[in-house]
């Protein structure tokens, strides 16, 4: 049910890639669609910048619409067919420059990188928010993990407990629900970050009404 009805949400291919080694995110290597596609050499160059072990990638679609934002976060972890650095982010960017819809990119990642049907196969275990690619140096919080009845206000009170992700002006918020976070599938640790704030000037603010929708469509699902 997730891919069928994340498919008839997100219906235009991403518009930005980005890769973070390591969870640092704030170093991300950011792409928009709008640029022309990394050459071989700068890939190399990304690579051997530094050493580094776990290699993520964000799709972002929408990235200027804060109505409409989504993010697929799948790290290249142990669980991965796949474990050449250089190849995942060539593959990636296959997929991102060939206009692929939701369905089809969920589909390319399954078979050339995870190595089997698994994306979006299994319930979301935990939930949290956070401001994009300042998520570790600002801090999540935790909202919901598998097991706990959702309850709109306890959500709420943990969201208002930290005004420095409630209004920001560092970048928007993302509202982050994570899958495979125990490892207990055998696959990546992955996520979806859904829309969850607006701007007010030069600030974003988290929009509870945002919140509370994509708490009921995902965690029902």
């Amino acid at each position: 049910m997730f891919k069928k009805n994340l498919s008839q949400t997100i219906t235009s291919p991403p518009d930005t890639i980005q890769f973070a080694k390591d969870r640092k995110f704030e170093e991300s290597w950011i792409i928009p669609r709008s640029e022309i596609r990394p050459n071989d050499d700068k890939v190399e160059a990304y690579i051997n910048k530094e050493p580094f072990e776990l290699l993520i990638v964000e799709f972002i679609w929408n990235s200027a619409d804060d109505n409409n934002r989504f993010v697929l976060t799948v790290f290249l972890d142990k669980k991965c067919i796949l474990q050449d650095h250089k190849k995942f982010i060539f593959l990636c960017l296959d997929i991102f420059y060939h206009d692929s819809v939701f369905t089809d990119l969920i589909e390319f990642i399954d078979k050339h990188i995870i190595g089997k049907p698994y994306l979006f196969l299994h319930p979301v275990e935990s939930v949290n928010i956070s401001i994009f690619n300042h998520w570790l140096s600002v801090g999540p919080v935790e909202l919901w993990k598998k097991g706990e009845l959702y309850d709109k206000q306890v959500v709420d009170n943990k969201i208002q407990a930290r005004p420095d992700i409630e209004k920001t002006t560092l970048n928007y918020q993302g509202l982050f629900f994570r899958f495979n976070v125990n490892g207990n599938y055998d696959g990546p640790y992955f996520g979806l970050k859904t829309p969850c704030c607006r701007k007010e000037g030069s600030y974003w603010v988290v929009d509870y009404k945002k919140i509370e929708y994509w708490m009921k469509v995902m965690l029902n699902n």
